[in-house]
């Protein structure tokens, strides 16, 4: 039997909400150059800032690349967020 990938497409906009606007703008821009140069074929990350707000976008062409693309983004941001924190 042959299984055909019924999967078109996996969007998914996911929004986190920081302590301050001056926090998410910090956090917004050491992520957000990374996620632009982000080298990917099967999917695409876009990030937006609202207020304290950072909102990221994923479009991708199957699930595998779409949990990669949310892991990194979130990766990125803990990590910026710990920075501060120091």
């Amino acid at each position: 039997m042959i299984m055909n990938n019924i999967l078109k497409t996996a969007v998914g906009v996911f929004e986190i909400k920081l302590d301050s606007n001056y926090q998410a703008q910090l956090v917004f821009d050491s992520v957000n150059l990374e996620i632009i140069n982000s080298p990917s074929h099967r999917s695409k990350l876009e990030m937006f800032l609202k207020d304290s707000t950072i909102i990221i976008k994923i479009s991708a062409e199957d699930s595998t690349s779409f949990r990669a693309s949310l892991n990194y983004s979130i990766k990125l941001i803990i990590l910026s967020i710990d920075i501060l924190n120091l």
